[in-house]
């Protein structure tokens, strides 16, 4: 297993030696710079492989607050103070050394604020970001080998991966993150789907000593999980719920853990692959349970529908790259307004023993009944794990001829999940307008994305989703 990585930046030669040796002793890699500039480069670089899985974290950044911007240049305090400022930003949960000669009260405190402590077991915890004086090498040296201990508690946590492949250093460092927070040696993980943005989840059976100590799904999040109306007003059986958020010595990021239920959760995505007809009957319960959210009856412009999806000043210039015309945003309709999930796609539903459960309800928002059903129907022909996407089918004129009708995807093998979930967009829609406006939107949104750009096949079926859905709303002015 790699070391783990340290950061140092420090002009002062007689400091430079003392720190790079007390960081190589203590066991890590170690990338040394004597000038900001040449370090910036270096992180950006790293950074761009790191999200590319290539690449391993960076664990610590040993700093000194006085540098120049490149060697050979006046050292001053304002380009220390920036690099810190860049580390802290695009390394949120690293552990930060700054050295200072200069340790006033109002730069310690500029420099901790927000900083908190390292997770730890036992004992006393370490502080996330630590201000030493260079004549502080014993302290220095000490709180190296605390840190350096500590990730190897981290290391030494087993991964059993199913099925078997290699893990990016994010995914692994947020593996062993979850089975420390638990007390767990070992963790067993499957992958479930994740969404859009490429968010790892996993079911995880963390055990320890005596054996298994509970199964989860775990969730890696940008921002921690606050309690979810959605999931409050929805059956237990419907969603389930995020009974922690970890952060610290994760790369960056959160980890949500979500309660489960069944003993072998899958994601939908998976069964919507193998049996089409099963997926249907899974999403029923949550089909009516969503159902009975209650709602509003409003008169809403189809820019005020489309808000919670995409501004349509920004959805008129996705658009316009494609050449489509985008309506006018002062139409009026009617609309039934309530909390809804907002975004939901079959990689977000876990099935959790026999029901189809929301894993993602995060940023549940106040929207169109017929959100949710659209978004299921149309995420299916384009997230980067659905079964459809890929295929020889629909075709543009096939989506221009039927789409939103009975008769789309009836020669499909996935007929029934179209015909199902098409049936729940008729049910749950409040008006023609309603419908046309939140399907040109969620479709045009999607226009934006590199993994669909990079489709050739999958931008022309949203491009003619789009145009089928700009026809709908001109012919309600008919």
């Amino acid at each position: 297993m790699p070391k783990p990585v340290a950061v140092l930046v420090e002009d002062d030669e007689d400091q430079f030696e003392v720190s790079s040796d007390v960081l190589l002793k203590a066991g890590f890699r170690l990338h040394a710079f004597r000038a900001v500039e040449p370090a910036l480069a270096f992180l950006r670089t790293t950074s761009d492989r790191i999200d590319q899985g290539i690449e391993d974290l960076i664990d610590l950044f040993v700093l000194d607050r006085r540098l120049p911007a490149r060697v050979g240049e006046s050292s001053l305090d304002e380009l220390g103070d920036g690099l810190l400022s860049q580390v802290r930003a695009d390394w949120p949960d690293a552990r930060l050394v700054v050295f200072t000669g200069y340790a006033t009260v109002s730069h310690l405190q500029v420099t901790l604020q927000g900083g908190g402590q390292l997770p730890c077991r036992s004992g006393q915890p370490l502080d996330r970001i630590k201000v030493l004086t260079k004549d502080q090498s014993l302290e220095f040296r000490n709180e190296a080998r605390a840190y350096r201990s500590l990730l190897q508690e981290l290391e030494d946590v087993e991964i059993r991966v199913e099925p078997a492949g290699s893990l990016d250093p994010r995914a692994s460092r947020m593996l062993r993150r979850l089975a420390f927070e638990y007390g767990a040696t070992s963790v067993g993980a499957t992958p479930l789907g994740g969404g859009l943005t490429g968010a790892q989840v996993w079911r995880c059976e963390l055990s320890g000593a005596q054996g298994l100590l509970a199964t989860i799904v775990a969730k890696k999040v940008k921002r921690p999980s606050l309690p979810s109306g959605l999931a409050e007003l929805l059956p237990l059986g419907s969603a389930a719920s995020t009974v922690a958020s970890i952060s610290g010595l994760l790369g960056g990021g959160y980890v949500n853990v979500i309660r489960v239920a069944g003993t072998n959760p899958t994601d939908l995505m998976t069964t919507l692959a193998s049996d089409p007809v099963r997926a249907l009957l899974l999403i029923q319960p949550l089909r009516h349970a969503l159902g009975q959210i209650a709602s509003s009856q409003l008169r809403q412009s189809v820019s005020e529908i489309c808000e919670s999806l995409i501004g349509w000043s920004e959805l008129a210039t996705i658009l316009g790259r494609h050449s489509v015309e985008t309506p006018s945003g002062t139409l009026s309709a009617t609309v039934e307004v309530g909390l809804r999930h907002g975004d939901l796609h079959p990689a977000n539903l876990m099935i959790d023993g026999t029901n189809a459960v929301l894993i993602d309800h995060d940023s549940n928002t106040f929207a169109a009944r017929v959100i949710d059903p659209v978004t299921l129907l149309i995420s299916t022909l384009v997230h980067p794990d659905s079964p459809i996407r890929g295929g020889d089918w629909p075709s543009s004129e096939e989506i221009r001829s039927s789409f939103m009708t009975p008769a789309f995807a009836s020669r499909h093998s996935h007929q029934a999940w179209f015909s199902g979930v098409l049936e729940w967009v008729i049910d749950a829609k409040a008006s023609d307008r309603e419908l046309w406006a939140l399907v040109l939107a969620y479709a045009g949104r999607q226009l934006q994305y590199d993994d669909v750009l990079e489709d050739r096949e999958v931008v022309d079926r949203l491009i003619a989703i789009c145009e089928t859905a700009v026809a709908g709303l001109e012919a309600t002015n008919l």
